[in-house]
């Protein structure tokens, strides 16, 4: 187990928490809120360490902390902060897609669709849509996210990742 795993199966871990308790938390939940603005400052750190030249962290590493920021902008753009909170987290304004967003967003919106079609979410899906998400805007994760939990959670594709489903 590479050094960065544990704290990537512990975000992940958090990130799937923060995902099935969404359906009956409150609107606002500062603590929440809190704990995810923790959690992307771990992972900015994190990120900062990898992207230094090191013979220890590989490609496949980078690639997964980035998907898991990604994954995590995207909890924190779906929340309603308060104003206070607002200010803390320091949103980042939306920027207008571009060609490479849009390319991203279309692969992802591929990879749902034939999911779809043979009924089952693979390995090899999760981990195509997760290079998919860090090329998108953070619209099209929002609605690529919401596509793929939707047909998740109705049971029209079951999950046969071994694990978390992106």
């Amino acid at each position: 187990m590479t050094p960065l795993s544990k704290p990537l199966l512990l975000l992940g871990a958090c990130a799937t928490a923060f995902l099935a308790g969404r359906q009956t938390a409150p609107d606002t939940n500062e603590q929440v809120l809190h704990e995810l603005a923790n959690q992307r400052a771990v992972l900015d750190t994190l990120l900062a360490r990898a992207s230094s030249p090191s013979p220890d962290v590989n490609e496949r590493v980078l690639r997964e902390l980035a998907s898991q920021r990604a994954v995590l902008d995207t909890l924190l753009a779906r929340t309603a902060p308060s104003p206070d909170s607002r200010r803390a987290l320091a949103p980042e304004a939306s920027a207008p897609a571009s060609a490479e967003n849009l390319a991203a967003a279309r692969e992802g919106e591929r990879l749902v669709d034939a999911a779809l079609r043979v009924r089952h979410w693979t390995r090899e899906d999760a981990q195509a849509f997760r290079a998919a998400l860090v090329g998108m805007t953070p619209d099209q994760r929002t609605e690529s996210l919401n596509r793929l939990l939707t047909a998740i959670n109705s049971q029209t594709l079951q999950v046969q990742t071994g694990g978390m489903p992106f």
